[in-house]
């Protein structure tokens, strides 16, 4: 009979061969063929895993400088959560301190860890006061709590699709990339490139506090000492399109 201790030592040294079994021995008395295949069925769960999040990254990387990357990482990163959808994201944070990465292939990774969550992200209900086909100027306009905003030096939905579709990106100089994602009504993410101006429309909408869309664009006229009956034009054909697009639900009563 094995006691605590020895289970314990029987536990660490399994977990040590089956990351890195190249490095360390088997533990004593098991078979060496099974865990060399407990070793493969790890990686390959944790290996695939990675690659379904990230796939322009594995793309662009290749099979063997993808799986030195992630062999790396099962190997060498100090914490592994037991829920491999938690892997993506401790993924992420390994990556950000690889020398052989770009900048933008940080920034592409990052990039596709927000589409891959937002693929089983649970959307907030919708407010009960809520009218699809309302006015959304007159109204309250509500955005989609599945809608995420980022800024980027590189055009990295671009980047992305280029690498899936197996060309090589055109990378470019580094800038500014304002991008909007969210889901489809099939659950699939997509990304929008948004104006430096539709993105900061977008940015107020979220954060208005109650405001309804008029006083929303009223305000950012006054904070940018733009003309109002342009940006009201500019922003009335933008909510229209935001709700065909489904980043708005709609909009409440003004208060």
């Amino acid at each position: 009979m094995i006691d605590g201790q020895g289970f314990k030592k029987t536990q660490e040294a399994f977990t040590r061969y089956v990351r890195d079994p190249e490095g360390n021995p088997p533990p004593p008395g098991s078979d060496p063929e099974r865990m060399g295949w407990y070793a493969t069925i790890f990686f390959n769960n944790v290996d695939t895993t990675l690659g379904n999040a990230f796939p322009a990254l594995s793309a662009g990387l290749g099979g063997d400088d993808w799986q030195t990357l992630t062999r790396s990482f099962f190997r060498d990163h100090p914490a592994h959560s037991p829920i491999l959808r938690d892997l993506p994201a401790a993924f992420l944070d390994f990556l950000q301190s690889r020398p052989e990465l770009a900048d933008w292939q940080r920034e592409l990774a990052t990039y596709e860890l927000v589409r891959f969550e937002l693929i089983a992200e649970d959307a907030d209900p919708p407010p009960a006061d809520l009218d699809p086909d309302a006015n959304l100027l007159a109204g309250r306009p509500v955005v989609s709590s599945l809608v995420r905003l980022m800024v980027t030096a590189y055009p990295v939905d671009r980047i992305a699709a280029s690498l899936e579709s197996g060309h090589t990106p055109s990378i470019g100089a580094v800038g500014m990339h304002h991008l909007a994602l969210h889901r489809d009504r099939q659950g699939a993410p997509f990304a929008l490139d948004l104006s430096p101006g539709s993105a900061q429309l977008l940015l107020a909408l979220i954060e208005a506090d109650g405001r309804t869309g008029y006083e929303t664009v009223h305000h950012l006229a006054s904070v940018f000492d733009h003309p109002l009956d342009d940006l009201l034009r500019f922003a009335g054909e933008q909510l229209d399109q935001w709700r065909e697009q489904g980043l708005l639900l709609g909009a409440r009563p003004p208060d």
